[in-house]
């Protein structure tokens, strides 16, 4: 697509229809079908217009995932566009049979390591190493990998899957065939060393600790540009058009319920709390406050003072701000001695929608500064589908590295503007239906009737204010 183009209906293919994303019952693969989107002529997007796919040379569809949450950040799973309704989004686990480990480049240490005289260290080319069987286990037993010195395999010590580092095992060997020890016998300039091992070629899905419960995929179609504005030739549905999907629904969401979240949206409008909500990354770019890839392996642990991955161990650390309304408070505020000091306890059950679907970790900010962590989240379902989710939200400290966490450029907001705290209940032809990524404008927030004259107007923060104090819908 060309920079800085502005999408509108009728100027892109339309997202394939009854796109649906179901586990494959084996590991944490997931299989995602759809109908064909060169068959789509009509169907429902706004009030007053349809889809329709017949005037667009269709090549294929792209998948595109989310590991945080269903507004991204997304990223092209497949390679190239598929060309048939179904894709297996899986781990990218292959097999490497006997690399030649290069005397230069290939060792770490050739017996004359600082301290640790006799190790002999090598590094594979690929990393990381990872085991045959699960989902992309690191590799930590020497009967992961398989090492050969001139055709005879040799024993391993250790290995060390994330830094993709092998330890030979330079000690003696008792034969008891010949009654005698067999020594480590060193390669040489000459030698030939080979490693056969299975490492992550890249596309790995997280299947742990309730991490599965945030992955999203998004599916747009792929045609042929008969505009001539993108340098590729080709064309496809922009993200915000495409409903996002998740594994961990078993079933379609139906109007019934739709209904009944509607309802419970509208309670949490009348009286909840508008806040800000930070949901904490899984995956992204490693920060590099772990300097040793090799403690890192075995410790799990990143530098909670670290303001580059503020303790989660990815840069960036949390995605976000999303706006959200939450239940109104009910909880004492209370002042306690500990052995640091003074601090105060504030802890109370909050509930919200189906959307954004949080997890234990995330942080909410609300809008007199104070931040909160989220406790163990109760999701509450009918036929599988997610309707409301209810969770305990405890006050952080000032001094937690989440307060650390940027909020924005609020400076320059206009003022006095209404805002929709939920771009997505904006009105279908001002926003897309399914919005990615965050939306920084909602807060400092202030009413604006139009009908009423300034002079004279008194402002609050929400549209329910607005709507209380004058009547109807507020303008903005």
């Amino acid at each position: 697509m060309s920079e800085g183009w502005d999408p509108t209906p009728g100027t892109f293919p339309w997202p394939p229809a009854n796109g649906m994303a179901m586990s494959a019952f084996h590991s944490s693969d997931t299989d995602l079908r759809w109908d064909d989107p060169a068959l789509l002529a009509t169907g429902p997007y706004c009030e007053g217009k349809g889809r329709s796919n017949s005037q667009w040379d269709i090549v294929g569809v792209n998948v595109y995932r989310s590991d945080t949450g269903e507004r991204g950040p997304y990223f092209r799973v497949n390679r190239v566009p598929v060309m048939t309704n179904f894709f297996r989004d899986r781990t990218d686990v292959v097999e490497t049979v006997d690399e030649v480990i290069d005397w230069n480049t290939g060792w770490i240490f050739r017996g004359t390591a600082p301290n640790q005289l006799g190790v002999w260290r090598l590094r594979t080319r690929n990393r990381p190493i990872v085991k045959r069987t699960g989902n992309a286990v690191m590799a930590d037993s020497p009967f992961d990998v398989e090492v050969k010195i001139d055709g005879r395999r040799v024993p391993v010590a250790e290995v060390a899957g994330l830094a993709s580092e092998i330890t030979l095992d330079t000690t003696s060997v008792w034969d008891p065939s010949t009654e005698r020890f067999i020594e480590f016998t060193p390669p040489t300039e000459n030698s030939v060393v080979t490693v056969t091992y299975y490492w992550l070629r890249g596309n790995r899905l997280e299947n742990t600790l309730d991490r599965r419960a945030k992955v999203f995929y998004r599916l747009t179609t792929v045609a042929v540009d008969p505009f001539g504005t993108s340098p590729t030739g080709l064309i496809e549905t922009p993200l915000e058009y495409s409903e996002p999907v998740s594994p961990m629904d078993s079933e379609k969401l139906d109007y019934i319920w739709r209904e009944a979240i509607r309802r419970n949206r509208w309670i949490l409008e009348q009286g909840g709390e508008r806040v800000k909500v930070f949901i904490r990354r899984m995956t992204g770019v490693r920060c590099d406050c772990v300097w040793d890839e090799r403690l890192e392996e075995y410790s799990k642990q990143p530098l909670n003072a670290c303001i580059k991955c503020y303790g989660t161990g990815w840069v960036g650390g949390y995605e976000g701000p999303y706006d959200i309304i939450v239940g109104p408070a009910e909880g004492e505020r209370r002042v306690t001695q500990t052995p640091n000091g003074r601090r105060l306890e504030y802890a109370y059950e909050v509930w919200i929608g189906p959307t954004p679907r949080l997890s234990q970790r995330d942080f909410i900010v609300k809008q007199n500064g104070e931040r909160y962590s989220i406790g163990p989240v109760n999701r509450t379902e009918i036929r599988g589908v997610l309707l409301q989710q209810s969770f305990q939200i405890a006050y952080l400290d000032t001094g937690d590295i989440r307060y650390r966490v940027p909020m924005g450029d609020l400076e320059r907001l206009p003022w006095p503007e209404t805002r929709f705290t939920n771009p997505e209940d904006a009105p279908c032809e001002d926003s897309p239906p399914y919005p990615v990524g965050t939306d920084y404008q909602a807060t400092p927030m202030a009413t604006e009737k139009g009908s009423i004259p300034d002079g004279r107007e008194q402002r609050g923060r929400t549209p329910v204010w607005q709507n209380i104090t004058y009547g109807g819908k507020g303008s903005g």
